[in-house]
């Protein structure tokens, strides 16, 4: 008979004597130590050639496409900005708050579709509501090249907003339905650094346009860049047809052999990871009624708020009048390159800990660093300012890892993860849909009153939830645990620690 965690309630597990890394078939045998460290270097270095095979083929697929996918939505997302400054201001008449407000638009329609898109994935496979998202919004930024006026634009940034609602909260629950705990916190990393490599990537794009495309078929170089942005992303959202694999329980992707999805459904099931059952409203009432949906919006709300302001430094290197165009557009992609060495290290150093709340911590306190600098605003010391807008880029990863969090909290179960990373996601964006108007008035940019201490609040926000969260995890486990009599496995106490 097969042996359980479960049914052996005696053990405990502050138990000096006991090894904890229990699963399905008892203790799991000790590791050397070339196998711990090849764990820490990548966590499959330590598995079965078989189980090694098995993860190099999802990452290439899922991770292939999560990365690409999540590259083109956020030069999607965040092309306005390059566009602003090289040109797009001048050509629509922008004033005052006009760029927040393309901004709040975008956040409007990106919150009326969370939701929606993360109910859609319980009911229709990810392989289709993914990347047919993805090539409708591609098909509305290349409109935006058009656009003759602000409100066209601001209609056109809410209908990318609603569809691109889907991309982060799917990619992530697609994550958590393939990896285990130990695996996880570097693919949601990288993932998210992905994210990074948009934004240095869209800053060199506008800068060569602007160089060499300003004035073609006589469209100005901003006008290019959504045409081009646009384009991008209609290849990557076919290849996703293919590359989705759904669940281990339902998958139909070629790829994968029989032997594959065998695995795959014994790695969920061992490390106590659910998968995808039909939504109820006993499940609704589970997640309304428990802590995670509550403590995980009170840090992702302050974390959205928090990175939202490094997203104004090319207005400051604008209103220095020390840089060319191109310049203002190229330098900050030097804090997008710090932004993804720094969230893989903190994806690295968490996986290697088994634990998220330290390094979410230490990326809020490297960056207040940064918006602490910027509050005094030393503004004739060009390289201390230029060093607190290079340290407010480096919170970012921390938005992974509570993400990640999430999904090792609630590894019971697939609902819980999908409904509870669509509300987070929502709450935080509603909240990002109107503070940026009142705390970074664009009016007042480069020096806000309030923005800056606003921000570094943010973190410190963001510092207090990571560890009420830690308590809560600990004092009102999620799941199995709240039936296992005390006994956790090594994947639990990885998600509680």
């Amino acid at each position: 008979m097969e042996r359980h965690v479960d049914d052996v309630p005696s053990v405990k597990k502050d138990d000096p004597s006991i090894n904890t890394s229990l699963v399905d078939n008892g203790p799991a045998p000790q590791r050397s130590l070339r196998q711990k460290i090849a764990a820490v270097v990548w966590d499959s270095l330590d598995k079965t050639p078989e189980e090694r095979r098995f993860i190099a083929k999802i990452d290439w697929w899922i991770l292939s496409y999560a990365c690409i996918a999540y590259f083109v939505k956020y030069l999607d997302q965040t092309n306005v900005s390059n566009a602003y400054v090289s040109g797009m201001k001048e050509d629509l008449g922008m004033a005052g708050n006009d760029l927040n407000l393309l901004t709040t638009f975008w956040n409007i329609g990106y919150i009326l579709g969370q939701l929606p898109s993360q109910l859609a994935l319980t009911k229709i496979r990810p392989s289709i509501v993914l990347p047919t998202l993805e090539i409708t919004w591609s098909v509305i930024v290349i409109g935006m090249a058009g656009a003759k006026d602000v409100k066209t634009l601001c209609a056109l940034r809410f209908f990318v907003g609603l569809f691109e609602a889907s991309a982060y909260p799917g990619i992530m629950s697609l994550l958590g339905n393939w990896y285990t705990p130990a695996e996880l916190g570097k693919r949601a990393c990288i993932f998210q650094a992905s994210s990074s490599a948009a934004q240095m990537f869209s800053g060199y794009l506008q800068a060569a346009l602007y160089s060499g495309m300003d004035g073609r078929a006589g469209l100005r170089a901003w006008r290019w860049l959504f045409v081009f942005d646009g384009i991008i992303g209609i290849p990557i959202a076919t290849y996703g047809y293919w590359a989705i694999p759904d669940s281990p329980t339902d998958t139909r992707a070629r790829w994968l052999k029989t032997q594959d999805r065998d695995m795959a459904i014994d790695r969920m099931e061992k490390c106590g990871r659910r998968q995808m059952k039909r939504l109820s409203w006993k499940i609704i009432r589970e997640i309304a009624t428990s802590w995670p949906v509550y403590l995980f919006c009170c840090i992702f709300i302050p974390h959205v708020l928090g990175i939202r302001i490094y997203s104004y430094m090319n207005l400051w290197l604008k209103a220095t009048k020390r840089y060319t165009t191109e310049e203002v557009n190229i330098i900050p992609t030097a804090g997008y390159g710090l932004q993804i060495i720094f969230t893989l290290s903190y994806a690295w150093i968490s996986d290697a800990l088994q634990s998220r709340w330290q390094m979410i911590i230490v990326a809020c306190l490297v960056a207040m660093t940064g918006t602490i600098i910027l509050s005094v605003y030393p503004e004739h010391n060009i390289a201390a300012m230029m060093a607190g807008w290079l340290l407010t880029f480096l919170e970012t990863g921390a938005g992974a890892l509570i993400i990640t969090w999430v999904n090792e909290i609630c590894s019971h179960s697939a609902e819980h993860r999908a409904i509870i990373i669509g509300v987070v996601e929502t709450a935080s964006f509603t909240f990002s849909a109107w503070v940026p108007l009142l705390i970074y008035n664009t009016g007042e940019a480069p020096k806000f009153r309030i923005g800056y201490k606003m921000a570094t609040m943010f973190f410190a926000l963001e510092i207090v939830f990571a560890l009420i969260i830690l308590y809560s995890s600990k004092r009102w486990p999620q799941g199995e645990k709240k039936k296992s009599g005390g006994v956790e496995t090594s994947v639990e106490r990885d998600a509680s620690v």
